[in-house]
């Protein structure tokens, strides 16, 4: 039964590093060093109610065959409308995430081997990625970031025990509460707490280049759909449980000390916890496993937003030689495009968490647009009823649509609107 379960595992951590790279790493202790516990229950929440979001995706690509792109292309409507939404917000989230992610992995590398100014080394990760995609030879190099993501989390865990929250804090997840000046990061967590909706998206690309092995085993689409499950909810709930953890170290360790991860030092804020904790002999190895992470993090999404991009071209103009040639030019091209833009970005903007934040909040107001239309994929495109979405897990999405569409619209309005009025 660990032998099965081991071999269906893919997709879903492949979310669960992108999920861990900003919103768990970066966010949730920032939140913690800032605020304590009273955003603890927005991980929660996050994750709580943005889960039918998630699940829709390998529930329609198994049970269709194909991705939820062919499913924003087949929704009702002008022609392809739904996917060229996808397609706008696709460009943006995939010029501003990756900028966020490829920042803070430059950072650590910045900070532990200097040598270059910092916007040369997103150049030069940006380079190094795009050659491993190129080349394929990412395989031994993905062992090792996950072994060392695995590691890290187990230390995380060390660090959490040693440095356990009371049980009235941890109770605060329980307890909505918004303290005065955290609505932009308040807003960033809900939007990449695990992490954007778009990744739903790659997670359905990704399922389907995975089914090959669910379906050695598998006896029907509902048993593969199952194995899929198994994936997806290892990822998804670790990806929450390290975010609490992340939190809770914050707040009792960074707070306390008037320490806040910023800037380019954000990692050699971070590492004080563990030295702190554990002994000054962990920082080169928390450096060395948080840049295998970031990094773990950046190649995934810097695969995703341009596999994204060209299935959705394809799909919008299938006759269009250009988008099918063999090598690829869309993919190559909206890759170097993300590239230049980071370094443009960070040139200007050398702050990271700042970006990340920023990133966050653009997130949590595309969300809602993402989350109606896998709804509408789930419970109406997909041909096989048994394999739709029961009733309850239909009020479930509903509700977390309403949440995600009302937490954007306080957003705004408290992060333009009041401060526009305040002038």
């Amino acid at each position: 039964m660990i032998k099965r379960v081991l071999k269906s595992l893919g997709p879903g951590m492949i979310m669960a590093a992108t999920a861990i790279g900003a919103g768990d790493m970066i966010l949730s202790p920032v939140a913690g060093a800032r605020y304590g516990f009273d955003l603890m229950w927005l991980v929660l929440f996050a994750h709580l109610f943005k889960y039918p979001a998630f699940e829709f995706a390998p529930r329609f690509a198994i049970a269709n065959g194909h991705s939820l792109i062919t499913g924003y292309y087949n929704v009702p409507g002008p022609k392809g409308w739904a996917l060229w939404i996808f397609l706008v917000t696709t460009t943006l989230q995939g010029l501003t995430i990756t900028t966020g992610l490829i920042s803070v992995t430059a950072s650590v590398a910045f900070v532990s081997l200097g040598g270059i100014p910092y916007p040369a080394w997103i150049v030069a990760l940006g380079l190094f990625i795009m050659l491993l995609h190129k080349t394929g030879k990412y395989h031994a190099l993905d062992i090792i970031c996950k072994v060392m993501l695995g590691i890290l989390a187990v230390v995380t865990a060390v660090a959490f025990i040693t440095s356990a929250p009371r049980a009235s804090d941890l109770a605060r997840m329980l307890v909505p509460s918004i303290p005065a000046g955290s609505v932009l990061l308040a807003s960033s967590i809900f939007g990449l707490a695990p992490t954007g909706i778009n990744v739903s998206i790659w997670h359905s690309l990704w399922v389907l280049e995975h089914v090959k092995y669910w379906e050695k085993t598998a006896k029907n689409k509902a048993d593969m759909f199952r194995m899929s499950l198994i994936d997806f909810r290892v990822g998804y709930w670790f990806s929450a449980i390290i975010g609490m953890m992340f939190m809770a170290l914050g707040a009792n360790e960074l707070r306390p000390r008037g320490l806040t991860p910023d800037g380019v030092n954000v990692a050699v804020t971070l590492s004080r916890i563990y030295t702190e904790l554990i002994g000054p002999w962990m920082y080169g190895f928390f450096m060395l496993a948080v840049f295998a992470a970031m990094f773990s993090s950046t190649y995934s999404v810097l695969d995703g937003f341009p596999r994204a991009f060209s299935n959705i071209l394809r799909t919008l103009a299938p006759d269009r030689a250009f988008f099918k040639h063999p090598k690829n030019f869309t993919y190559w091209g909206f890759m170097i495009v993300i590239v230049t833009f980071a370094t443009i970005v960070t040139t200007l903007l050398p702050n990271p968490v700042l970006l990340v934040s920023l990133v966050g909040a653009l997130s949590l107001l595309i969300a809602p647009v993402l989350y109606s239309l896998n709804y509408y994929c789930a419970t109406r495109l997909i041909n096989d009823p048994s394999m739709r979405p029961p009733q309850w897990k239909r009020i479930w999405a509903i509700l977390g649509i309403l949440c995600m569409a009302a937490a954007g619209a306080f957003s705004v309005y408290t992060e333009i609107f009041l401060r526009y009025l305040a002038r």
